[in-house]
């Protein structure tokens, strides 16, 4: 019967390799892209990324034409002259009257806050009213396939000059397939390795510096490890019996005397006794 620690070693085991797992395919999804952490739903916003010579996202913004907005998704905007204090990786700028403003550096990371999915720009240009605040820009992304083209984001509202929620329906914030290949095996085999890393040296550094652990025993969870090892080493022994069970030889019995013959051989040693 297996022991509890063998059994613990086992559990952990294969929590850690779900974990790895589950780790590797967030750290392999693309940039712009997000899977909703409920449903695994895939949701890829790439399609909206303007680049080169490519216009800006131009937000409508209702009645209220008394500021100018130009957008990008997961990528700088496209304007050259922004006349920003701040004027590094802008994904979303604004001006009022004459100055520009950045309202958010370029983030290529969308989140889900419950069912809504979200790109956020921070640490813009200051706020008009609060020195230690920076402008910032909150993108939410609806799906909503009977919109044209690719929709267009419009502005909801703006809190004192500081921050910006815009909302954008757009068929491109529906789910859809995950793309095929990648390298999952490289980004799973680097999180393996650093773990695994991280885990042997700075065990032994703990074990050597604080229990002044000499050896084999500085090696984390070293006792763990030895029982983990025989309860492997267990398995193996109880499979490779089940597995190989070696046929017995008859041709040891080909050439034993049948019992006429042992008759006959008891009958003539009883003839020469009498002789």
């Amino acid at each position: 019967m297996l022991t509890f620690k063998k059994q613990a070693f086992a559990l952990t085991i294969v929590m850690a390799f779900m974990a790895l797992a589950t780790q590797t395919q967030a750290a392999d999804e693309p940039d712009c892209t997000v899977t909703h952490p409920s449903t695994g739903k895939f949701y890829d916003l790439r399609p909206l990324i303007r680049k080169d010579d490519d216009k800006d996202w131009t937000p409508d913004t209702g009645k209220d034409q008394s500021m100018e907005f130009k957008l990008n998704v997961c990528q700088k905007v496209q304007q050259k002259e922004l006349d920003v204090k701040y004027p590094f990786e802008v994904a979303s700028w604004g001006r009022r009257n004459v100055k520009g403003n950045s309202l958010g550096k370029l983030s290529k990371s969308p989140v889900f806050r419950g069912d809504s999915l979200i790109l956020e720009y921070k640490e813009g240009d200051e706020c008009p009213n609060a020195a230690n605040y920076r402008r910032s820009t909150t993108i939410q992304f609806v799906c909503d396939t009977s919109v044209s083209g690719q929709g267009n984001p419009y502005l909801i509202s703006s809190s004192n000059d500081c921050s910006y929620w815009f909302v954008w329906r757009t068929p491109v914030a529906c789910s859809t397939d995950r793309p095929s290949g990648g390298n999952g095996g490289g980004v799973f085999g680097t999180i393996i390795g650093v773990v695994v890393a991280v885990y042997f040296l700075g065990g032994i550094a703990y074990n050597r510096i604080v229990h002044h652990a000499r050896g084999f025993k500085q090696i984390p969870n070293y006792q763990i490890w030895v029982e983990g090892f025989e309860f492997i080493k267990d398995m193996v022994i109880i499979l490779f019996a089940k597995c190989y069970r070696p046929k017995r030889s008859q041709s040891s019995y080909h050439n034993l005397p049948v019992d006429s013959e042992i008759n006959t051989l008891i009958d003539d040693d009883y003839e020469d006794d009498e002789v």
